[in-house]
């Protein structure tokens, strides 16, 4: 390629770069702007959020969960069930 081709393609894609950011900026600038929010025309909605039970601590579980039976999880006991570590064999 000879330099001045190369010189002219730089010059090129510089003014385009250039004018491409001027137009996206003007047109940018120019566009319409979304209108304000007027509050008469805003609903508010308000919604009635059921209260919730609390969460049981850990203590709590172990002390009332665990017994009356209603709603709780068995817990998971310590079974002689032994699995093979895990290993990667190489890296």
């Amino acid at each position: 390629m000879h330099k001045l081709t190369k010189t002219f393609l730089h010059l090129w894609m510089s003014l385009a770069s250039v004018a491409g950011l001027a137009f996206g900026w003007a047109f940018l600038a120019h566009a319409q702007k979304p209108a304000p929010l007027i509050q008469s025309q805003v609903q508010i909605v308000t919604s009635i959020q059921p209260t919730l039970e609390p969460i049981l601590t850990i203590n709590d579980y172990l002390m009332t969960g665990a017994r009356n039976g209603a709603r709780s999880v068995p817990m998971v006991q310590n079974s002689n069930n032994t699995f093979p570590r895990l290993r990667t064999r190489g890296s």
